[in-house]
């Protein structure tokens, strides 16, 4: 065996062994302390990588002298898997040591970037079938609060629960505005639908058709949403094509002919 496979081997055996000494760590039963700390009750939640992560994470915050970071899932896993592969790539790469820590630093950003914007499409694919629900329930003659709780149910999340919520809070006493404010705060897509609501609630003012005009808006809004994702579609796929296809027909179009022609020139 030569010395760089023996190294690498080597790597290989600590890697794992590494990763099953954390996977029994965070799996060993272990006595309730009477104050858990946040990195405990972080590790005690997540598995072995999320585990590792959030150790790594509050240790790094208590030796730079900074409070303990707040739980994040999706950091605690990226910094677990970074601390479990660069270890391995010191001694195997070590050019390549770097990519998984910016690859720790930048995926939670990009993981709560995503979750934001489907959150976002999540609200606008929801408002527009609650707000014509809405505009048949109050020309019907319904007040604002019936309507929210007639309506809530038939929505889908997040918008049903946050609708679902804000009727709770108007029959436990609090004023409509306030329990509509909430909804705009947690998905600002629906501020137009809770001013239409607030004008109606508090002035009396006709609000079918101003409900059915911003329906139509909103179905308008979706639909091209929905037409700008589906353009998408072509561009995202060449990721997989040419990483995928493309290597493996140059191996079986183009790599044996070139082979046989080698061949033969060596004759």
């Amino acid at each position: 065996m030569t010395p760089d496979v023996a190294i690498v081997d080597a790597a290989l055996v600590g890697g794992w062994t590494a990763l099953l000494t954390v996977g029994l760590a965070a799996r060993r039963p272990r006595r309730r302390p009477p104050v858990p700390r946040t990195g405990d009750r972080r590790a005690a939640r997540a598995g072995p990588v999320g585990a590792l992560g959030a150790r790594v994470r509050t240790a790094l915050a208590r030796a730079a002298g900074r409070p303990e970071p707040a739980p994040d899932p999706a950091a605690d896993g990226w910094v677990g898997a970074a601390a479990i592969v660069v270890p391995v790539l010191v001694v195997v790469a070590p050019a390549l040591a770097p990519l998984p820590l910016a690859a720790a630093a930048m995926g939670p950003r990009l993981a709560r970037r995503r979750a934001a914007e489907a959150d976002r499409r999540a609200w606008a694919d929801a408002l527009p079938d609650a707000v014509d629900l809405l505009a048949l329930g109050l020309g019907s003659g319904l007040a604002v609060g019936p309507a929210l709780g007639l309506v809530a149910p038939r929505s889908p999340a997040p918008l049903g629960p946050a609708l679902a919520e804000a009727h709770a809070r108007t029959t436990h006493g609090e004023p409509l505005a306030d329990a509509l404010e909430r909804v705009a705060a947690q998905g600002p897509a629906s501020r137009p639908l809770v001013a239409l609501l607030v004008a109606a609630h508090h002035d009396g003012s006709p609000v079918v058709d101003p409900l059915t005009r911003l329906a139509h808006d909103l179905r308008a809004d979706r639909r091209r949403a929905v037409e700008a994702r589906a353009r998408q579609v072509p561009v995202r796929l060449l990721f997989p094509l040419v990483l995928c296809s493309l290597p493996a027909f140059v191996l079986l179009a183009i790599v044996p002919p070139v082979v046989a022609a080698l061949a033969d020139l060596r004759r």
